[in-house]
């Protein structure tokens, strides 16, 4: 008897439960929500929601109806991606995007519910006619990416595969983002948005991680889980690289604000810009492109400058003489250009305590080494080669520069049939190092050795040898803001030889030498916007 009372409970119940879901309602709503229309349904009938109120969104709705409460929420909620599930006759339960299923669907039964849950690859999304899988891979993602979802499932629904689609715009002007390339990872599947910032991919049902990327833009990582077609928008941030401070200086007024005339000044880096003789930059070469200086002839270092002779020019390497700038006798230049900082150039009216030339001064500046890093440069060419390395000693406070050069046409003389140059010789070499070092904000030396060497003989019983060196040291010291010294000491030499081995007794040795040495102090004090001293002692 009480099994037989609580079939009847059930049936009379299971027989209210539909008489309510049948009952017709009468509603009439006019621009409203649907948050709204479903407390209207509420208040006419015994049904209590349960949702979330941001599923909703703020679509407006304005019709009426006279049909059952499940009809009702058909076409309401079909405006939107929520669904819904009549509980009993009292609670209606909505869900987003997805839909609850009271019974195993069919698929379930076709390869098995034991082997779905227990294969390593994959894991149950939610329960559906067609199931959506997620690799663990996707599901394992950090936390950080932000996960959308997007569609609606329907019941019955039989496709794989679903269109996702939408627009991207930059979040900071609001304009679209053309070519910006969409990666879904995993898949091997990717889009690209037109000139409007719009995208279609088609993609499985399911959980995918997308990657935009694009050039000024922010790399970005989305989660989207596919129910169905959608749409879905972005808003990307632009991808902002941070510089470090950028300090900009220029000479345009320097010859306004001196009085000093006819002079220029070379950076050595305009030394690459030119044309190169059998591979060799040469930052002489440049002061010949200037007015009122010439050249001897092409691929010489020899220069006259207003109509002065190659001889009549002082050329300086930190405040040292060079007597002779060049080697094969004019076709290369003396000079590493990769040790070099700066050229001034000097073509009249020079100062006085650049004396004892008549045509022009060139004052050359080697380079400081990088006191933070080590830094190398080199060239090879047809006929020489030359490097230079940068060696911090003390970091931030001293450091060495080495540069050497050399030429290999002995090499080339011998591997020539050829036996009168046999015993030719066309060759030379140069070295250069200097070294800076500061003591501290007011006080820094300099250091810097040069030497060279040329060694010619076409014929086999002449030989002519040519030799520069040089040393010099420089001592810079700030007494104030608005006056400095410099302690300079230097010492040149210069060797020339021509030595020659005949088959009588008109053998000779014929050569000469200068040496030169010089000190001398500078001193310049500022004393105002306009005037200046400047006080040169030498001897």
């Amino acid at each position: 008897m009480r099994f037989l009372f609580l079939l009847i409970c059930l049936i009379v119940a299971n027989m209210g439960f539909s008489q309510n879901l049948d009952k017709k309602v009468s509603l009439s709503f006019d621009n409203v929500t649907v948050a709204d229309a479903l407390s209207t349904i509420e208040e006419v009938t015994d049904y209590t929601f349960y949702y979330l109120k941001e599923w909703l969104g703020s679509v407006l709705i304005s019709c009426e109806y006279i049909s059952s409460v499940d009809k009702i929420l058909v076409d309401i909620l079909g405006k939107i991606e929520v669904n819904f599930y009549i509980l009993d006759s009292e609670k209606i339960v909505l869900t987003k995007n997805s839909i609850i299923y009271d019974s195993l669907p069919e698929v379930f039964q076709k390869i098995g519910v034991k082997d779905t849950l227990d294969s390593p690859d994959y894991e149950l999304l939610e329960e559906e006619d067609i199931p959506i899988l997620a690799t663990k891979s996707d599901s394992n993602n950090p936390l950080t990416i932000q996960t959308y979802r997007v569609g609606k499932r329907s019941r019955g629904q039989r496709s794989r595969t679903a269109s996702l689609k939408g627009t991207i715009l930059n979040r900071m002007t609001g304009e679209p983002i053309p070519d910006l390339q969409i990666v879904v990872r995993g898949i091997n599947r990717s889009a690209i948005t037109d000139l409007n910032g719009s995208y279609e991919i088609q993609l499985p049902l399911g959980t995918h991680i997308l990657e935009m990327i694009a050039l000024g833009i922010e790399n970005t990582k989305k989660r989207v889980v596919l129910y169905n077609d959608g749409n879905l928008n972005f808003e990307l941030n632009e991808s902002i690289e941070r510089l470090e401070e950028v300090i900009v200086e220029a000479d345009a007024d320097k010859n306004v604000s001196t009085t000093t005339s006819g002079s220029e000044r070379i950076d050595s880096e305009e030394s690459k810009n030119i044309p190169l003789v059998l591979g060799e930059r040469d930052v002489l070469r440049v002061a010949t492109s200037l007015p009122g200086i010439s050249t001897a002839g092409e691929g010489s270092a020899g220069f006259n400058v207003r109509g002065g002779k190659s001889d009549q020019n002082l050329i300086l390497l930190d405040d040292a003489v060079v007597y002779s700038p060049q080697h094969f006798f004019g076709i290369f230049s003396a000079l590493n250009p990769f040790a070099i900082s700066s050229l001034n150039v000097y073509k009249g009216s020079f100062p006085s305590e650049f004396g004892g030339r008549l045509s022009s001064v060139f004052d050359i500046k080697t380079k400081n080494a990088d006191v933070e890093a080590v830094k190398a440069e080199a060239s090879i060419g047809p006929v020489t080669s030359n490097a230079v390395v940068e060696v911090p000693i003390v970091k931030d406070k001293s450091s060495l520069l080495l540069g050497g050069r050399g030429a290999y046409a002995n090499w080339i003389l011998r591997s020539l049939d050829e036996p009168d140059l046999d015993n030719s010789e066309a060759s030379f070499y140069d070295f250069l190092a200097n070294y800076n070092h500061k003591i501290n904000s007011n006080n820094s030396i300099k250091a810097t050795g040069y030497y060279s060497r040329d060694d010619f003989s076409i014929t086999s019983d002449s030989l002519f040898v040519y030799k520069n060196q040089l040393v010099s040291l420089k001592w810079d010291h700030a007494f104030n803001e608005k006056a400095t010294s410099s302690l300079i000491a230097s010492n040149s030499q210069y060797d020339f030889n021509i030595e020659f081995d005949g088959d009588s007794n008109d053998d000779f040795l014929f050569g000469y030498k200068v040496n030169e040495s010089e000190v001398k102090l500078k001193v310049n004090h500022v004393k105002d916007s306009k005037f200046s001293y400047n006080y040169v002692i030498a001897s």
